[in-house]
């Protein structure tokens, strides 16, 4: 177990990844309704496995996890790396390591991108029965890296996750008045895409799952110094 826990730093040097994010650069920049992309069996089987299992020992109780519980939303999230298990922090130094930050930049064609150690907004969360985020853009300033989000990626790690439980990801229009693009939360599946004043998201209709499970997401957001140029209705960087 520890052998594979230390695999865990070493997913995003795989070649595999630097050639994934070349095919797929075009795809990627061309979606609709903003730049985005979804990738299924994203990391080594064994390791997704590894990595979902340290939601497990999740107690409600514990004053670790904040719960966001308003108008917008309903959920449980944990965003501060001192108190992950071994493998999360393992895997959070690993999406926020040089590899990962490579692989996002030849994907999205955003440079000079910059990793949130904080995991502010992130990290691991959890979403219960009833549970929701009402469609939103982003927060899009860290103050304390003095940089705009650029990216989020979001890491499904449910591995018996049922779709009549819902829970899936809508992607808007940018006017944020239609739902365009659903994605269910499957087990091993990456979602990224672009972060904007334009990028209307989120998980609107509230989890129909049995009160003993979670809908669990590992979400990193990153960000850069240079800011977005809105021009007509195209986004310049």
């Amino acid at each position: 177990i520890m052998n594979n826990q230390y695999k865990i730093l070493e997913i995003f040097e795989s070649s595999y990844y630097a050639k994934l994010a070349v095919k797929n650069n075009q795809k990627y920049i061309n979606e609709e309704p903003f730049p985005h992309i979804t990738f299924d069996n994203f990391l080594p089987p064994e390791l997704a496995d590894l990595i979902g299992e340290q939601y497990a020992n999740f107690d409600k109780s514990d004053s670790k996890w904040k719960f966001h519980n308003n108008e917008n939303t309903e959920r449980y999230f944990l965003e501060d790396i001192t108190s992950f298990s071994l493998p999360l922090k393992l895997f959070a130094s690993s999406v926020n390591g040089r590899s990962f930050l490579s692989f996002l930049e030849t994907l999205t064609s955003i440079n000079h991108i910059i990793p949130d150690p904080y995991f502010i907004g992130g990290g691991a969360m959890l979403t219960s029965k009833g549970g929701y985020l009402k469609v939103h853009v982003d927060f899009n300033f860290h103050h304390k890296l003095q940089s705009w989000r650029k990216i989020n990626a979001l890491f499904y790690l449910n591995k018996k996750w049922k779709k009549e439980w819902k829970g899936n990801l809508e992607l808007w229009s940018t006017d944020g008045k239609k739902k365009v693009k659903e994605i269910e939360p499957k087990f091993n599946r990456v979602v990224i895409f672009n972060t904007s004043s334009l990028s209307y998201h989120g998980q609107p209709e509230p989890i129909n799952c049995p009160t003993n499970e979670y809908r669990k997401v590992f979400s990193a957001f990153f960000y850069s110094s240079h800011t977005y140029k809105l021009i007509g209705t195209v986004l310049f960087l």
